[in-house]
């Protein structure tokens, strides 16, 4: 019994703050699915997303409770606090689906306020790092960084959503919801130009790339849904009149920008796969099908906590070019969708497989080192 205790008070200690990713990338391709048409797929990946969330933030509230100065030190080092973004995202996530699943708009009114607490929060410890560690952005930028620009449009994708359900036409609202989107779109373009320095003009190694640098699409990519929302749900007043052509430009530009790191983010992952941990040549399983790595193989297997960042920019993909088909009146983008959308949902299986894989191999572990 006392082994068990010690497993569980270590891994709540330790839980690490990108567990939430889980429910970010689960989240979306709920709502993916459920845009597409398929909703027997979405209510079910919807059921296991608010499971999910549930338990996790049972251990991060019992982490707060306990071992406070553990989360503290997360907070205060730079690389970690963006990790704990993936809450406010995924909080903001969950209030979506329960609003398109089960319409509890007081439920996902008190997650909004639970996920814009938490934004400030990160935002406080992400001011306080530059100020006090006197930190060098352009050094340490990379994948997760742009969690800042997803968590912030996050804000205004469910602040729109939830003025719309609630038929709260405030002029001021919309706008406040407007800022946050057009903050993220900015703040997406400050931290994206030291990346794509660091990912292009200077010496970047195979096993330096990571899952999370698929956040470079993800970003816009939720950039591009929270516009359709915007375009989709602005009241007919005479403020916005003149706005919704630009609103709809700088979508389009998020989409356009988002649609071309796809090759680049596909050809990165398929020669990590086929390459990293590999002395000769990849096993034919591997050359088919690369990301099977992610739930696959003892030797080559090669899924990691991280895995579920590149699933999250996947679905929002599908959910953005959806909504996006619908604002622009363009059949061809919906097509893109209804193929993207199987990929994103196998990519999920094989992260999510590779997951359970990796957490009874682990309990094993732990079963053998006690006997």
């Amino acid at each position: 019994m006392n082994q068990y205790y010690v497993i569980i008070k270590n891994s709540i200690r330790d839980f690490y703050p990108a567990n939430f990713a889980m429910v970010m990338a689960t989240g979306i391709m709920s709502i993916a699915f459920e845009m597409m048409g398929f909703t027997g797929i979405a209510m079910v990946l919807c059921a296991l997303n608010v499971a999910l969330y549930l338990i996790l933030c049972i251990i991060l509230a019992t982490r707060i409770m306990f071992f406070l100065p553990d989360l503290m030190a997360d907070l205060k080092t730079f690389q970690r606090v963006f990790l704990f973004l993936t809450f406010v995202v995924g909080t903001n996530t969950v209030g979506m689906q329960l609003i398109i699943f089960y319409q509890m708009t007081a439920l996902a009114t008190s997650l909004w306020v639970i996920a814009f607490t938490g934004w400030l929060i990160c935002v406080y410890f992400i001011c306080f790092n530059f100020i006090q560690k006197k930190i060098i952005f352009h050094e340490l930028v990379n994948g997760a960084t742009l969690l800042l620009a997803v968590s912030t449009v996050s804000i205004s994708l469910l602040g729109v959503r939830l003025l719309d359900t609630v038929h709260l036409q405030v002029d001021f609202l919309y706008s406040v919801m407007a800022g946050f989107w057009a903050l993220g779109f900015v703040l997406y373009f400050i931290i994206i130009t030291p990346l794509i320095y660091r990912l292009f003009f200077v010496r970047f190694e195979i096993r330096d790339w990571s899952a999370p640098y698929w956040i470079c699409m993800g970003a816009t990519a939720i950039i591009t849904l929270a516009g359709c929302e915007f375009i989709a749900r602005i009241p007919g007043m005479p403020t916005w009149e003149g706005n919704q052509k630009t609103v709809f430009g700088i979508t389009m530009i998020a989409w356009i920008i988002g649609t071309s790191w796809i090759p680049y983010l596909l050809f990165m992952d398929i020669r990590k796969f086929t390459h990293m941990n590999i002395t000769t040549s990849a096993p034919i399983w591997i050359k088919i099908f690369p990301w099977a790595r992610l739930a696959f193989g003892t030797q080559y297997h090669a899924y990691e906590l991280s895995s579920w960042s590149r699933v999250f920019p996947m679905g929002m993909y599908t959910a953005s070019t959806l909504l996006l088909a619908s604002a622009a009146d363009v059949d061809a983008l919906a097509i893109i969708s209804r193929y993207w959308c199987w990929f994103a949902l196998l990519i999920w299986s094989l992260t999510c497989t590779g997951m359970l894989r990796f957490i009874i191999y682990k309990m094993i572990y732990y079963e053998t080192i006690q006997n």
